[in-house]
């Protein structure tokens, strides 16, 4: 999705989205309006490396590609992906130790991590973990 570099939003969002902001390596999630950082640098490696995104910035966004899972009352939402849905919600691959067993991850990969119990982002270098301490 293309963000406006002005008012740094995505048009149409909506809390609950969530991005993979490639300037500054950090997952983001809309929060009562505005992107919030859900990632944190690991206390024990310093700040989040950098990211390799010069694959995708040579791609053209196809703006009408999308799929919609579930309710389809509110056919405004946009997103590539759109889960909706009032009493159910996604559920992330469960795998063991991800930063140990997915051998060539994607940037922006997020797996539920069965060993930490936490949830696991790949950001193109480095693994972050979020979850209860």
């Amino acid at each position: 999705m293309k963000v406006d570099p002005i008012t740094n939003t995505i048009p149409d969002m909506v809390d609950g989205m969530i991005i993979f902001d490639p300037a500054d390596a950090k997952v983001k999630a809309v929060v009562s309006g505005t992107w919030q950082t859900l990632s944190a640098a690991d206390p024990n490696a310093g700040a989040l490396a950098p990211v390799d995104t010069s694959l995708q910035e040579t791609k053209t966004e196809v703006s009408s590609a999308m799929v919609r899972i579930g309710d389809t009352e509110n056919p405004d939402l946009k997103g590539i992906l759109v889960l909706s849905d009032t009493d159910k919600a996604m559920v992330l691959p469960k795998v063991a130790s991800p930063h140990l067993n997915i051998i060539d991850p994607a940037p922006g990969l997020v797996v539920y991590d069965t060993t930490a119990h936490q949830i696991a982002v790949f950001n193109g270098q480095g693994w972050s973990f979020w979850g209860p301490k």
